[in-house]
């Protein structure tokens, strides 16, 4: 389920600039039979640069039973994963997820690499080079939200 971002309206999460990313990571999670148990875009604020992330969650009960899972993702750093306890407020310190080495990985990378953990708590050992085929469309997507952001008219309009 992709959740919108905090205090604001149903679509809002959609009118994000990095959702078509987040739709072909969670269409390819869900091809592989291990849809997130939360999934959430957003973006820092003004004051942070308007940085764009994601978070997918899987608890306990979608893992191999030894805990839960978070893969973050931002635009200027990729992929990293934290291992949660059985409540997702306990977790190891966010470690770079090493095997996906582009920003925008390729969705089905992202979705193996994904599986594999979910479905051994470990992460793999195989390198996934390859950038989603519409990166470069999304990244100027980005840079036109940053510009227009808060101008009437501009790509986020906000709630509602």
């Amino acid at each position: 389920m992709i959740l919108n971002p905090p205090g604001l309206g149903p679509g809002s999460a959609q009118r994000l600039p990095h959702y078509p990313y987040l739709q072909a990571v969670d269409e390819a999670l869900t091809r592989r039979g291990i849809p997130p148990g939360t999934v959430r875009a957003n973006r820092t604020y003004a004051q942070h640069g308007n940085t764009m992330y994601l978070v997918l969650v899987w608890d306990i009960s979608r893992t191999s039973g030894r805990g839960g899972l978070r893969f973050n993702w931002e635009e200027d750093t990729g992929w990293s994963y934290a291992l949660l306890g059985v409540s997702p407020s306990i977790a190891t310190p966010t470690q770079p997820l090493a095997a996906l080495h582009r920003v925008f990985a390729a969705p089905d990378d992202v979705a193996e690499v994904a599986e594999h953990f979910v479905r051994s708590g470990h992460t793999p050992t195989g390198e996934y080079g390859a950038e989603w085929d519409q990166a470069a469309h999304v990244r100027a997507t980005i840079d036109r939200f940053r510009a227009t952001v808060s101008q009437p008219g501009g790509l986020w309009t906000g709630a509602g």
